[in-house]
């Protein structure tokens, strides 16, 4: 009975202890405020640079005229935009306490170690070729960054703007940043500088048919320029695979199949070699989407959908659909635009070259390799082959 009543007293002291004495977690600094420089453009904490930033992609219009395919070209001439986004700011796990100053200036010394290390030209722009959210301050000799009491970081914005003349002069351009000086907190110990070095313009160009009919894309094979430039995979026998075969759907008025089609063949990958890889198909589904501007969609075949035997091979299952494909039928090529395929994005030029389907199919005896369209037939495609 004794024991009871004095675990009882124990138990009585403990709650007494909780309720009283709860830990005070608030106010508490835990981490060290330092200063330190970010970007916005950073995937990574540890990383102190980045190189040639996709900013900006010119697209020209290419407007049919009439059935005949004479055509006129809109060239996009708009100025662009392009802005390099910087976090300063203080490490810690509590808000400034009080107004903290920062002088960022340029880290010349990190630029040329850059230049020397990957054989480059990359410079800092000249002050007339930019706009900042931030001046230049020059009796800091650099952009003086305030961080308010009660906030953590602020924001140091450059605006280039972009212009189509200019294009390659930008693919030189770099923002190497470093923390000089700082008031009231110290310099981190690895985080004082980040250099953002290239900036890459593009041009790109859609097409605009204005109620003209959308041309049949034809059937048959083509030579792929992602297969050319990947022989290393699509040559095991010393064959050089180059081309992607395109059937339609369906061969007759089927609303729902019509303007629909099937790429053989995916990303840099070769279907006479890799077709069924994986327990996948080497394909995907392309559709059209847009009359007015010839735009088709492609996207992969996912596990799930009963339309289709296989998926796209499993490699691909990052791969994403992408809209931004079109059929050009002068000079009867395809531009595709592959979405995240690994991790990457790919643009495929296919040329058509020929009606003839005829496979040149890898007799190493590999399941993978198909033998010939009757065996995709039999591995349960329902729709039109070539047979």
């Amino acid at each position: 009975m004794k024991r009871i009543h004095n675990l009882y007293i124990l138990l009585i002291a403990a709650a007494a202890l909780h309720s009283c004495g709860k830990p005070d977690y608030e106010n508490k600094e835990f981490f060290k405020q330092e200063a330190y420089i970010i970007s916005a453009e950073s995937t990574s904490a540890t990383e102190r640079e980045i190189a040639d930033v996709q900013v900006h992609t010119f697209v020209d219009t290419l407007k049919y005229l009439n059935e005949q395919y004479e055509s006129d070209t809109i060239i996009d001439s708009k100025t662009f935009m392009a802005e390099i986004k910087f976090k300063v700011g203080i490490g810690g796990s509590l808000p400034a306490a009080q107004n903290i100053r920062l002088v960022v200036g340029f880290d010349h010394e990190t630029l040329e170690d850059f230049n020397i290390l990957k054989n480059t030209n990359k410079a800092i722009p000249p002050a007339t070729a930019y706009t900042s959210n931030i001046p230049w301050d020059d009796k800091e000799e650099g952009f003086v960054v305030d961080i308010p009491k009660g906030t953590s970081s602020s924001s140091l914005i450059f605006t280039v703007p972009v212009e189509r003349e200019k294009m390659a002069q930008y693919a030189d351009y770099a923002f190497p940043l470093k923390i000089v000086r700082a008031e009231n907190v110290p310099l981190s110990r690895q985080y004082t500088g980040f250099m953002i070095a290239g900036l890459l313009v593009n041009k790109d160009k859609t097409v605009n048919w204005s109620g003209l009919p959308i041309p049949k894309i034809p059937t048959g094979r083509y030579r792929s320029v992602q297969l050319m430039g990947n022989p290393g995979e699509n040559s095991p026998d010393g064959r050089a695979r180059k081309y992607k075969y395109i059937t339609p759907l369906s061969i007759t008025d089927d609303p729902l199949l019509n303007d629909k089609y099937m790429i053989w063949g995916t990303s840099a990958w070769s279907f006479e070699v890799f077709g069924f890889h994986s327990a996948g198909y080497m394909y995907n589904k392309l559709s059209l989407i847009d009359r007015n501007f010839g735009v088709y969609r492609m996207e992969p075949i996912l596990p799930g959908n009963t339309d289709f035997p296989y998926y796209t091979f499993q490699y691909a299952t990052t791969q994403v659909a992408s809209e931004e494909n079109f059929y050009d039928p002068r000079l009867k090529t395809l531009t595709l635009k592959y979405k995240n395929v690994i991790g990457q994005d790919y643009t495929d030029v296919l040329t058509f070259e020929s009606a003839d389907l005829a496979l040149d199919p890898v007799r190493t005896g590999y399941s993978h390799e198909p033998q010939s369209w009757e065996q995709v037939r039999n591995k349960g495609f329902k729709y039109w082959l070539p047979l």
